[in-house]
This record gives C-alpha cells, sequence and structure tokens, in this order.
C-alpha cells in the first residue's frame, strides 16, 4: 500500500473528482450537447397529423404514430432535431414555399428556430420565414412542410407533446 500526505491526497482527490463530473465539451457547435427544451410529436396547429422526417422530399405532416421519425427535440440553441435521419431541421433556400428538412447539423442560421412561446410559431434566423403546413395539401396525408412568410394563420402555429421542466 502506498502512503501520500493526508494533504497530497486531499488534493489530489478533489482535482479527480473535480475532472470526473466535469462536463467534456465536444469541438465545434454541432457537436455540443444542447440543453432540451421540448421533445416528442410536434402538432400543427391546423391539422391533426404530426411533423415526420421520413420523406425523401422533406418534412410533412402525416397520421401520429409512434414512428421514429415522429419523435424531435427543440433545444435551447433554436435547433428542432429530428432522429431519422438524425440531424436539424433546415429551411432549406429560405424563400416562400422551400421545403424544410433534415440534415446534418452545423450550428448555421438556416438550422435555427426561435419562438416555441408566444404564439406557437418556429421562425427561422436566417431567412426570417415561418415554419408552415402548406394549406394546398394540408387535409391529407403527406402535408407539404415549408418556410412562408409570418401569417399567424394556424397551419403556422406548432406545439411539441412535452416541455422539458
Amino acid at each position: 500500500m502506498i502512503r501520500i500526505s493526508g494533504r497530497k491526497a486531499g488534493l489530489a482527490g478533489v482535482l479527480a473528482l473535480l475532472f470526473a463530473v466535469m462536463p467534456v465539451a465536444a469541438v465545434g457547435q454541432a457537436q455540443a450537447t444542447p440543453f432540451i427544451v421540448a421533445y416528442g410529436h410536434v402538432f400543427n396547429g391546423d391539422s391533426p397529423r404530426c411533423l415526420d422526417s421520413g420523406t425523401l422530399n422533406g418534412a410533412a405532416l402525416f397520421n401520429c404514430s409512434t414512428s421514429v421519425y415522429q419523435q424531435w427535440t427543440y433545444t435551447l440553441n433554436g435547433r428542432i432535431i429530428g432522429n431519422s435521419p438524425t440531424g436539424c431541421l433546415d429551411d432549406g433556400a429560405g424563400l416562400d414555399g422551400s421545403r424544410v428538412f433534415l440534415t446534418t447539423c452545423n450550428g448555421s442560421a438556416s438550422q435555427t428556430w426561435y419562438g416555441i412561446a408566444g404564439g406557437g410559431q418556429f421562425v427561422n434566423a436566417a431567412s426570417g420565414r415561418c415554419l408552415d403546413a402548406d394549406l394546398g395539401t394540408i387535409g391529407g396525408q403527406g402535408t407539404k412542410v415549408q418556410v412562408w412568410s409570418c401569417s399567424g394563420g394556424s397551419n403556422q402555429t406548432w406545439r411539441f407533446e412535452f416541455l422539458s421542466s
């Protein structure tokens, strides 16, 4: 058994404990673990369907299910993260009618959405446009989800299933 003086052992113990419980920061914003604000299904105010990432053309509204395509997380840094494929919701070209889609999180403004409180609208930081369910297809499966100039319409209101406490 190796004996270390009480003072040295105390300092070594404190340092070991400090490094054991200190979170390790990832390099770059895209890899940092953000704080979760809300999670689960995302419901649209003008449709009984849920936000779904499972199409090659971009996000859409489909009947709510337990599918991994409908599990989302909203983070403190404004990211809406989907699980399949894992990535951030991006506003695409940022023009009225541009489809939103999941892509690798890179920390860009096109992947930053503000406004979960106060009206339920998500405004994109890059384009200034709102997350929108297309009124032309809102009545059926596969409703196009896009960005559009903010109007305050119910097709631009969104609600997460769960809020973090």
